[in-house]
């Protein structure tokens, strides 16, 4: 099976931009904002399918702080999402078994392209920058994790990325991961003893249920302590995305 790019720049650290931001169910300080396509952070339920037809490729589906999410960028993160969500379920998206996803991956698009948006004025807004340099030391990283240029392009070409869109989207991530170093202290995580131990326990229950051979704790506590501590970042990244998300002013004109 090929590599994906998106994959493999999920292992570096730079998947970033998957994050989108949760409801926080406070229906109260949002019934208004549903009401004329407004949020400050909430979610929407999926709706009815998005119907291509009805747009033009320069239709403006999402307004955010002044800035516009167009037609054209909701279809090609669409087609990502898609692609992601057929190779994860083994669905055939294009069939009638298929097509019940279609309204919530769509929707899945929609708060992505959001998330991306805020993160990166946000990042803008406090002068955040990435130099060519570092954007070219991830292009020499990715060319060594596929192998070679002539692997890269591969890539590249099923993914429909060209060398302009590829360092686009590599500086957009490390844009949003400086943000995020800049104004989250991920080193005050700590990991307790009693933490790794309940989830060692998970563990040994999964692993009853399967049937399979248990594995020692002391073999398993590094992995165990890693996956923990990448939890909490998501969750302290997750909360600030959160934050962000309910300073904003958002309009989503599709609903």
């Amino acid at each position: 099976m090929k590599k994906k790019i998106i994959t493999v720049l999920l292992i570096m650290g730079m998947g970033l931009l998957v994050l989108t931001a949760c409801g926080n169910g406070d229906t109260d300080n949002n019934d208004n904002a549903e009401e004329n396509g407004e949020a400050t952070g909430q979610v929407p339920e999926a709706t009815e399918e998005i119907d291509p037809d009805d747009y033009e490729d320069d239709d403006v589906l999402v307004r955010i702080n002044d800035e516009e999410v167009l037609f054209s960028e909701f279809e090609e993160e669409f087609e990502r999402n898609k692609l992601a969500a057929s190779q994860q379920y083994g669905i055939d998206l294009d069939s009638e078994e298929g097509a019940v996803m279609i309204p919530q991956i769509q929707q899945q698009a929609i708060e992505s392209l959001i998330s991306q948006n805020v993160m990166l004025q946000e990042a803008e807004n406090q002068g955040i920058d990435v130099s060519d340099g570092d954007v070219e030391d991830n292009i020499d990283d990715l060319t060594e994790q596929f192998g070679g240029e002539e692997g890269l392009e591969e890539a590249m070409e099923v993914e429909g990325l060209d060398d302009e869109s590829l360092r686009a989207f590599i500086r957009e991530n490390l844009m949003i991961e400086n943000l995020f170093s800049q104004n989250l202290n991920m080193e005050s995580i700590e990991i307790t003893e009693d933490e790794k131990e309940a989830y060692y326990a998970q563990l040994e229950e999964s692993w009853e249920e399967q049937g399979q051979e248990h594995v020692p704790f002391e073999e398993v506590e590094e992995q165990i302590a890693q996956q923990l501590q990448q939890q909490k970042q998501q969750e302290m990244q997750m909360e600030y995305l959160e934050e962000l998300m309910e300073d904003s002013e958002i309009e989503r004109l599709y609903l």
